[in-house]
């Protein structure tokens, strides 16, 4: 098998993990029992955190492997393909980020109830996903831009 194909079938499986994820998350929160009217409610809280460390966790994961090199072959996917993968982490995490932010300010909001939950919090995962992503591809562009700048200095840029 070639580098380019597995790069391409990495790609697709890690993205699928980290929407297995989402989905594994929602399912979770959705049978979240409610807190109890008596007593502290601490189970049901920890509970909501782990989800929590979930979405984010699936978002993150998500998102950075949309950025992974794109390879070859049928597992070559996404509108950005052609594209350097600094720019698919960018684009990717802006996008995620900017879904996120509509889910958790916007439909969570319209909706009530447990499904409002689900939403919340896979809105939120989302979200922490698309900013990872963007901060990486930040870092990416700033040390590009920065091994650009010593060369040039340098006089060795070709």
């Amino acid at each position: 098998m070639s580098r380019p194909r597995l790069l391409a079938g990495v790609r697709a499986a890690v993205v699928a993990v980290g929407l297995a994820g989402h989905v594994a998350v929602a399912a979770f929160v959705f049978d979240l029992p409610p807190p109890p009217e008596t007593g502290d409610g601490v189970p049901a809280g920890f509970a909501f955190a782990f989800a929590l460390l979930g979405t984010a966790a699936a978002g993150v994961l998500t998102t950075v492997a949309y950025g992974l090199p794109s390879g070859e072959g049928r597992l070559r996917f996404g509108p950005l393909a052609d594209r350097s993968c600094t720019y698919r982490l960018v684009a990717g995490g802006g996008a995620a980020g900017v879904v996120g932010l509509s889910l958790t300010i916007g439909l969570a909001m319209l909706l009530s109830g447990r499904p409002a939950t689900v939403v919340w919090v896979l809105g939120v995962g989302l979200l922490v996903g698309g900013l990872v992503a963007l901060a990486l591809g930040g870092v990416a562009v700033a040390v590009r831009l920065g091994v650009d700048g010593v060369r040039e200095r340098l006089g060795t840029r070709s």
